[in-house]
């Protein structure tokens, strides 16, 4: 209590009363006549009130003397414990025996005035150093002091915060108050500062009541900093702060280490720190007390000079820490009444090696029993660093293996840990940096030891909310908590609750990140066919960055059947003019505006040959002669420049144009070679000697690409005037100009006949003119036109002059069947297309973006991976047993067979009505069909022609079936039977019946001696074809059991149904064996894989999955139709899949199920990154979230 205060204001008012007295004294002796009646009594007593007056200023001071005399400080000790507490903190028990500080003593018991008005006063904060004793001091000296006031103070027990501060505060009101158990006030604190009020009130009401102060003694403050999450922080210091200024007679104490003040302070509870009281280091004097007083009260005596070695050894942050600890270990070595010696402090090895010395006894005890005891390891489960210095950390016991709790028994017998059974604690954080092994230890982990704190706080908050998703990580914090759990696993062992946090974390990451690549890859199916690259892209973000999902798989399966481009090559550091390939199509000629020529290995991505114009001139023509020992190049410079293919030396330099070279032509024998220029000339040359022959003139602009027609004898050339000129090079041949283009012609190509002239303009159209037939009939040619949206810029002929291909504005190169001007476009150039070359089944493209491209052709009848050419749903696929041709059954009445290696069909089987299905015979010879018409026909495949007709059914066939060995058909039919016939003659053989409703398929067993059916009424049946009678009835399905399959050893069936499952059963004991559900509509089709492995199967969802036969496991969605999918067949050698859909296509997959050669080559599949603004669209973040 601070009394200057009231000394000064009773010294004013007895000044003023004495001086009243004084005036009115002489006042009335003054005056003799006419006196007020007051100060005539005044006279008649002044002797006697001047003396009253004297006797209240005496007893006044008398007073002040009282109060402002020093506190006498009783000593209490139990005698039982040693008069040092060692490493631990001085208790109020230990009042007795604490000694050094009274000063500070008084100054807190005079901090604490019941009587002060502001909450800032009613907060003392008692700062210092780790090691000072800030907490001795409170508990062993400010403590007994308020309670030997007469009972004034309610002071409920200190506490330190903990990870949970209101937990640890609702502990110390519930240890005074009986009647309320830690929940009760827990709950009651958790209302705010009305809670809070209610508590003090029990208290007081526990103490007699009234209005007594109540004194709340917070320890460790810092811990608020380091071991509290932000929630319950502020939490707590709402509540203090609150509760301050609701009740003028609470209190609160708190010790904070001074290294945590600036954070303190950066809480925004700042103002709670009014005048706090500092604790610094002791002075020698207070040091000698420390040692000697506490000595005295238990009768041990020190030898001369000791003490002063002990004060002189006693320096540095952790000194008083040190001492304590050594003096309690010479106490239990001397005992009471004994007399430490020099000897005895120097065995133990001074202030500053005693710590150090025990905790290596400890140790080396340890490991004499066990060399592998994880002393350090478990050592440093107690650290916790903050601001890269370790403080304290409490271990539970349950969190420690028998191993460390081994080590942690022994320490806490060492008295360097403290325990109250459930949980552990440093005695001090001196052990942390005066044990130079632990020290070390501590600095080699600070990355761990700092990510652990951090993982703690995470997860402490998630618990603290009860375990609410929003505490949960995800993303990229999650990535790095996940990363940091890895580095820092030793230290997080037996630190459950981090476990759990991020196990829970990352089930909740994990399905937010499937509905996200689920949703990328919906975006992604969508853009497949129109950008397989995007798509690509796309779905690969879904998988690496989201999850793995049969969606995104899906999606990436359908866009790589989608791709076309196989190669980008970069290089050139402008735009790209002109590409050809060499004639045996292993390399690529490019020229561009950076003024070289680069020869690329089209095989392969690697270093080209870079061929540089002499004057560094822009290059915008480049061709290969026929033969591929020669290339030309022409520039701007108006020269052409011809190389040597082979060592690239310069062959020599054409010079005659009076302007840029912007085309070239060899002749097809490669005795001459054609220049155009923007002279408005074309120029031919002797390609050995080099000399000019001819110059062709008629254009009235640039000339700006030309075409040698195949053995025709015939140049067209492409002007910027609009027209198109067909050169006659032989003698008295006609020239012809065509113009039919409304804007500047930009490239020409013959067709690889020379029959069909193609021309590409500006004014987005192509021209397909038909010179051989305008020749035959003595008429100008027409044309058929093709149109783009956009200008057009370069055309070329695919090889079997079945389609044409044109470079556009847009990026895009545009392929039409010449026959049906059906369309397919290469997407995946970002700028114009300025030249294009076709060799074989690649095309190579050159763009203004710097970019050389190879795609693979489409051809006719393939579409992306795609067979086209059904009018109709198709309904089934059938391989043929040689793999080279597949056989499909449409509802547009016909059966196809197409040259799978020509992705064309080269057979079409006309029926009188839908056909539903069919099988090829063993030897490949004959294909058997079901048809509308309750008939089955049997066809020469090689002739064409049909052998047998197998008629018989009273209704509609469902499916027909080949017997492995050749010998018989079977049919089944919506009448309810199978019907076996001789696939020689066509007799019917055995009538199979006993189904209820339809047969909807029917599948051999690889020996032929059985049959399994599947039927409408929900079973399947085995059948015996040689008795012809019924071997097992399979139930287990729900709804029609539509299409079944023998595995390839014959041990098990699958079956496909409406109920949308597919199930294996065993054949022959009718046992179902697994259940695999996934898809979302009827399973329309089942099929094995040749060698078993895995099990196909196609439904009205669209999709086509694979599916391992052991387990049930769906491995992945391999692709996706348009419409429902109805049938599905594998390669003889199981490397590709056939499907048939609704959507009137068939398709062929590459069914992997290695997920990462599915990314190579998804990978080898694109050539660049997904854009900011193609990721947004996707709904991705706009920086990758994983890798």
């Amino acid at each position: 209590m601070d009394r200057r205060p009231v000394k000064l204001v009773l010294d004013v008012l007895l000044m003023l009363l004495g001086a009243l007295l004084g005036m009115a004294a002489n006042y009335a002796t003054s005056q003799t006549d006419h006196v007020p009646w007051p100060l005539r009594l005044l006279r008649e007593w002044s002797v006697p009130l001047v003396a009253v007056v004297l006797l209240l200023l005496v007893a006044g001071q008398v007073w002040l003397h009282f109060l402002e005399r020093p506190v006498a400080i009783a000593r209490t000790w139990n005698s039982s414990q040693p008069p040092y507490p060692g490493l631990e903190a001085f208790t109020e028990d230990d009042g007795g025996v604490f000694f050094g500080r009274d000063r500070e003593i008084r100054d807190l018991v005079g901090r604490l005035n019941p009587s002060a008005p502001a909450r800032a006063h009613r907060f003392v904060a008692v700062i210092g150093p780790s090691g000072s004793g800030k907490s001795s001091l409170v508990r062993a000296g400010l403590l007994p002091a308020l309670r030997r006031r007469r009972g004034r103070w309610v002071i409920t027990p200190a506490f330190a915060p903990g990870a949970d501060p209101l937990v640890s505060f609702a502990s110390s009101v519930a240890a005074v108050l009986p009647d309320m158990t830690v929940e009760q006030v827990q709950t009651e604190l958790a209302q705010g500062s009305a809670g809070m009020q209610r508590c003090l009130d029990r208290l007081r009401t526990a103490r007699g009541g009234g209005a007594a102060p109540v004194l709340l003694v917070v320890d460790q403050l810092e811990e608020l900093l380091t071991l509290t999450g932000a929630q319950d922080r502020l939490a707590f210091f709402s509540l203090i702060d609150e509760s301050l200024a609701a009740d003028p007679h609470l209190w609160v104490v708190a010790t904070l280490r001074s290294d945590f003040l600036t954070d303190f302070l950066g809480t925004g509870y700042a103002a709670l720190i009014h005048q706090p009281t500092l604790v610094g280091a002791l002075g020698r004097t207070e040091l000698f007390e420390v040692i000697e007083k506490p000595a005295e009260q238990a009768a041990l005596s020190f030898a001369p000079g000791v003490v002063a070695r002990m004060v002189d050894d006693t320096e540095g942050g952790d000194a008083l820490p040190l001492l304590a600890y050594t003096l309690q270990e010479l106490f239990l070595r001397v005992s009471s009444g004994g007399t430490v010696t020099e000897d005895d402090y120097r065995r133990l090895g001074g202030v500053a090696g005693a710590l150090s010395e025990h905790a290596d006894r400890i140790t080396a005890d340890l490991r004499a029993a066990d060399a592998d005891t994880p002393v350090l390891s478990t050592l440093l489960k107690f650290v916790t660093l903050e601001h890269g210095e370790p403080t304290r950390r409490r271990v539970h016991r349950d969190d420690l293996t028998p191993e460390e709790r081994t080590v942690t028994d022994a320490f806490v017998t060492g008295r360097l840990l403290t325990s109250d059974n459930a949980v552990l604690d440093v005695a001090h954080e001196a052990l942390f940096r005066q044990w130079a092994p632990l020290r070390q230890a501590v600095a080699a982990s600070t990355d761990k030891l700092r990510r652990r704190t951090e993982l703690e706080r995470w997860a402490q908050d998630w618990e603290r909310s009860s375990r609410q998703d929003a505490y949960l990580l995800s993303g990229e914090r999650l990535a790095v908590a996940r990363e940091w759990a890895g580095e820092a696993s030793e230290a997080l062992a037996g630190v459950p609750l981090v476990t759990a946090f991020l196990e829970r974390s990352t089930r909740q990451d994990r399905a937010s990140m499937e509905r996200v690549a689920d949703a990328v890859a919906h975006r992604a199916l969508e853009s497949a066919e129109r950008d397989p690259e995007l798509a690509i892209l796309a779905a690969l973000a879904a998988i690496d960055e989201c999850a793995p999902t049969s969606a995104a798989q899906q999606a990436l399966h359908t866009a790589l059947g989608a791709s076309r481009r196989r190669a980008v090559f970069r290089g050139h550091e402008q735009d790209v003019n002109a590409v050809t390939w060499s004639p045996d199509g292993s390399r690529l000629a490019t020229a561009s505006d950076d003024g070289t020529v680069r020869i690329w290995d089209a095989r392969e991505a690697g270093n080209p040959v870079v061929l540089t114009r002499r004057h560094g001139d822009g290059v915008y023509a480049v061709a290969w002669s026929p033969d591929g020992k020669r290339l030309a190049g022409g520039s701007r410079n108006r020269s052409v420049t011809i190389w040597d293919a082979e060592t690239w030396a310069e062959m020599g330099v054409l010079i005659g144009h009076d302007d840029s070279v912007g085309a070239l032509a060899w002749s097809p024998d490669g005795d001459r070679l054609a220049t155009a220029s923007s002279d408005r000339t074309v120029r031919i040359w002797d390609a050995e000697t080099h000399a000019e022959l001819t110059v062709l003139t008629g254009h009235e602009q640039p000339v700006w690409d030309l075409a040698w027609s195949p053995g025709r004898g015939q140049l067209a050339s492409a002007s910027d005037d609009g027209t198109v000129r067909v050169w006659s090079l032989t003698p008295g041949g006609p020239n012809t100009e065509l113009t039919g283009h409304q804007a500047s012609v930009s490239a020409v190509a013959w067709s690889p006949d020379g029959c069909c002239l193609a021309s590409v303009s500006e004014d987005r159209t192509a021209l397909v003119w038909n010179i051989a037939v305008a020749e035959e009939e003595g008429r100008e040619p027409q044309a058929r036109k093709l149109t783009s949206l956009t200008p057009l810029n370069c055309v070329t002929w695919s090889p079997d002059g079945r389609h044409i291909a044109v470079g556009d504005d847009d990026c895009t190169v545009r392929v039409w069947d010449t026959d049906t001007s059906e369309e397919s476009q290469l997407i995946g150039h970002t700028d114009s297309v300025h030249d294009i070359a076709w060799h074989g089944h690649r095309i190579a493209t050159v763009s203004r973006d710097r970019t050389v491209a190879i795609w693979d052709a489409p051809r006719r009848g393939s579409r992306t991976g795609t067979l086209l050419g059904h009018d109709d749903s198709v309904q089934n696929v059938s391989w043929s047993p040689d793999g080279t041709r597949l056989a499909t059954a449409s509802q547009d009445g016909t059966a196809v067979i197409w040259d799978v290696a020509q992705n064309s069909a080269v057979a079409t089987l006309r029926h009188e009505g839908a056909v539903f299905d069919l099988a090829w015979s063993p030897d490949g010879e004959r294909l058997v069909t079901a048809s509308r018409g309750a008939a089955a026909r049997i066809w020469d495949v090689r002739g064409r022609t049909q052998l047998a007709v197998l008629r018989g059914h009273g209704d509609e066939l469902t499916t027909v079936s080949w017997s492995p060995d050749g010998t018989r058909i079977a049919t089944a039919s919506r009448d309810s039977t199978t019907r076996i016939w001789n696939a020689s003659d066509g007799t019917e053989l055995t009538v199979l019946r006993g189904a209820k409703y339809w047969i909807g398929g029917a599948a051999w067993s690889p020996d032929s001696r059985h049959l399994a059916t599947s039927s409408t009424d929900r079973t399947l049946c085995v059948w015996d074809i040689l008795r012809g009678t019924a071997v097992t009835t399979l139930h287990g399905h729900t709804d029609y059991a539509w299409r079944v399959a023998w595995s390839p050893d014959g041990r098990r069936l699958a079956s496909g149904s409406r109920d949308r499952t597919v199930r294996l059963w065993d054949p022959f004991s009718g046992a179902e064996l697994v259940t695999m559900t996934g898809h979302q509509e009827r399973v329309q089709g089942v099929a094995w894989s040749p060698d078993g492995r895995h099990l196909a199967t196609v439904s009205w969802d669209r999709t086509v999955r694979l599916w391992n036969p052991d387990d049930g496991r769906e491995l992945t969605v391999i692709g996706v139709h348009d419409d429902q999918v109805n049938g599905l067949a594998w390669h003889p050698d199981g490397s590709y899949l056939a499907t048939v859909s609704r959507d009137r296509s068939v398709r062929i997959w590459e069914p992997t199920t290695d997920m990462d050669r599915l990314l190579r080559l998804a990978r080898s599949r694109v050539f660049r990154r997904l854009t900011d603004d193609e990721r947004r669209s996707f709904l991705l973040p706009t920086t990758r979230a994983r890798v």
